[in-house]
């Protein structure tokens, strides 16, 4: 039985790109579409608007060529809703199957860091460094209170480097 390679399935579809190729396709297939029952549409309503029966009151052919095409009318609003579904596609794809791990990843890890900032626990991603900083800096004053900070006495002169002094570096950096 020989395969029809033209037809899309959804192994296509699972491709890389496979949803944005098929949407764009059917998106501008169905634009044809719907632009072909609009212009038909117009002719259609023109043509029956012109028909006018002996005894019509003003505006009647007009309303009565109005509801006489008003399935085609819905036929070209459902076209026009398809042109705009099928665009939907990639987009839906790709927020419920290609982004929805990565975001379910950070809310496990946000909730991880939630038990563990209830816990006590110190995480690396949980320090607040800025905080941290501010209570070290007010723990370093120098005790004789002649206005210089241990931090502002340490320095790397024969010393070996501490915490603050590479803290220091990295700001000037």
């Amino acid at each position: 039985m020989p395969e029809n390679n033209k037809r899309w399935t959804s192994d296509h579809l699972m491709k890389p790109g496979g949803t944005a190729v098929y949407g764009a396709q059917q998106r501008e297939r169905l634009r044809q579409l719907a632009d072909e029952v609009q212009a038909l549409l117009r002719e259609y309503r023109f043509d029956l608007e012109n028909m006018r029966f002996d005894g019509d009151k003003p505006f009647q052919n007009r309303i009565r060529a109005y509801l006489a095409s008003r399935p085609l009318a819905n036929l070209e609003k459902n076209l026009r809703d398809a042109v705009n579904n099928s665009g939907k596609l990639d987009s839906e794809f790709q927020r419920r199957y290609v982004e929805l791990p990565a975001k379910r990843e950070r809310q496990a890890e946000k909730k991880e860091l939630e038990k563990a900032n209830k816990k006590g626990l110190s995480n690396a991603r949980a320090v607040n460094t800025a905080g941290q900083l501010q209570g070290m800096a007010l723990g370093l004053e120098d005790p004789s209170k002649d206005g210089k900070a241990v931090a502002q006495k340490s320095g790397t002169e024969g010393q070996e480097p501490t915490f603050l002094d590479f803290l220091d570096n990295q700001r000037r950096a």
